[in-house]
């Protein structure tokens, strides 16, 4: 696989958790309980953004007219970042240059890619138990 492979928009399909002696944990998500798109351009940018769907409304006009504590409700569970990516090793690397959470910025997330039809898959470095996140993408485009 090559970055031009993952070229296109995708729609969050839900995401898992396998430990080291491969025990499956649903851990949600999809467009039901997290709504999620990542998209990777032919220019070589990824932008991903993930938002719980059960977040209140605030009743501001905007964002900067929220309360500091609606400001923080706002932001819990959000993933929000963008950056350049390429391929290595048959690995997706994000170098994240913006993000919601500010201690991303300047790092880089590591993923390796598989498709099946147009299911991505990205699974995660192992953590510290040895286990991996997988995270499922369905392709809603094709740039």
């Amino acid at each position: 696989m090559n970055a031009r492979d993952l070229v296109g928009s995708y729609v969050g399909a839900g995401r898992d958790y396998m430990a080291k002696d491969g025990t499956v944990t649903n851990t949600g998500g999809g467009n039901g309980a997290h709504p999620a798109r990542i998209v990777y351009t032919r220019e070589g940018l990824v932008m991903a953004l993930s938002t719980p769907a059960d977040r209140a409304n605030t009743g501001a006009k905007e964002p900067a007219l929220a309360s500091l504590e609606q400001k923080a409700r706002m932001a819990e569970g959000v993933v929000a970042y963008a950056g350049r990516y390429d391929m290595k090793d048959g690995k997706v690397r994000h170098h994240i240059e913006v993000s919601l959470f500010p201690d991303l910025v300047g790092r880089t997330a590591v993923r390796t890619p598989s498709f099946e039809g147009n299911r991505l898959t990205l699974t995660t470095e192992p953590d510290e138990q040895g286990g991996v996140q997988r995270i499922y993408w369905e392709r809603v485009s094709q740039a």
